[in-house]
């Protein structure tokens, strides 16, 4: 690999690993609740969602495979009534087949998402009522990355730089905030997947500490404000393009704080993003290319055989192989798979 290709893989991998996912969409105005409110009925005769994502929902369940929806419920919401009431009949469908455990409404809510506070908390709020209603037994899960966490400037050893660190996150993403998350963990939301928004090594040395400690400190304050109104989770973007950088240390060290971690702390899984996706004009994924393990692979596969419960992302508009290879691969690999629900 040259150099050139060598930095543009790494520079792909630092945006990966701060947990972005999505695009920031414009600001809205802030819609009317009433205006989305559903009627008795309304979604008996929705599209039907497209049959590659029904088709894959029901393969996975036939090889035993836990089976969340996942869709941009957030960016329907802002386009309005009609293509929120549209992308949420969508995911209704999806959720209902066999086996299926929830619906995952939103990707890193209120983090360069385009909402403010306020809205996220609506879209939460109007989400959860809609999707229990129509459909009780259907959880609701959302995602969420915390800077302001990570910053450690809620420690009562918070020194200046973590305090001007938190202060910052919270001013850039307020959506995002420890209490913005406060709101959303007690809006009836079932499960919250939590990136804790780690700074960089070296940051946390200078502050006289670790990047593990501060996953510690990070996961014991996320179960003391969230754990008993939720299940909890954690998340990373672990995926890269091309094949894996890092050797067997890099890949140990990474496992260790974001899956051993908070597992230790209480996490009850984590979601390893993403086993195959277009992102940023290239392809990612967690193994190498044509679906070779690696040393990350190896890693996430010892912690599974070890209880660990894993979970990750799928479309079958992208594989890794084909179908019936990732299909297979998926399967043996991880507890869990959100499937996307095809609503862009």
């Amino acid at each position: 690999m040259t150099r050139g290709r060598i930095l543009a893989a790494l520079a792909v991998m630092s945006t990966l690993l701060v947990g972005a996912c999505h695009e920031p969409v414009p600001s809205a105005a802030p819609p009317n609740p009433s205006e989305f409110k559903i009627a008795p009925g309304e979604f008996k005769n929705q599209t039907a969602p497209d049959s590659r994502y029904a088709g894959l929902v029901d393969a996975l369940r036939s090889k035993g495979t836990g089976v969340w929806i996942e869709s941009d419920v957030v960016k329907a919401y802002q386009a309005g009534p009609a293509r929120y009431h549209k992308v949420l009949g969508i995911d209704l469908a999806l959720a209902r087949r066999p086996g299926v455990a929830g619906i995952k409404i939103a990707d890193e809510l209120g983090y360069h998402d385009g909402t403010t506070r306020e809205q996220a908390a609506a879209v939460v709020r109007q989400a959860v009522e809609d999707i229990h209603t129509v459909s009780p037994g259907t959880k609701v899960l959302i995602d969420v990355v915390v800077p302001e966490l990570g910053c450690l400037s809620w420690t009562p050893t918070s020194t200046p730089s973590m305090r001007m660190c938190g202060a910052n996150a919270v001013t850039a993403n307020p959506g995002a905030s420890l209490a913005a998350v406060d709101g959303y963990a007690a809006s009836g939301v079932d499960v919250i997947d939590l990136s804790t928004g780690l700074q960089d090594d070296s940051w946390y040395v200078a502050q006289g500490t670790s990047r593990d400690e501060a996953m510690r400190q990070c996961w014991r304050e996320a179960e003391r404000r969230w754990g008993s109104r939720v299940t909890l989770q954690a998340r990373k973007a672990l995926a890269h393009p091309g094949s894996y950088a890092g050797d067997d240390a890099q890949a140990e060290a990474d496992v260790h704080t974001y899956v051993d971690i908070p597992l230790a702390e209480g996490a009850k899984a984590v979601d390893i993003w993403t086993w195959a996706q277009h992102y940023q004009g290239q392809l990612v994924t967690l193994t190498d290319p044509g679906g070779a393990p690696n040393a990350l692979t190896r890693a996430l596969e010892q912690r599974r055989k070890k209880g660990a419960r894993l979970w990750t992302n799928m479309t079958p508009s992208t594989y890794q192989v084909d179908r019936e290879h990732d299909l297979l691969a998926v399967s043996s690999q991880f507890d869990v798979v959100l499937v996307a629900a095809g609503t862009g």
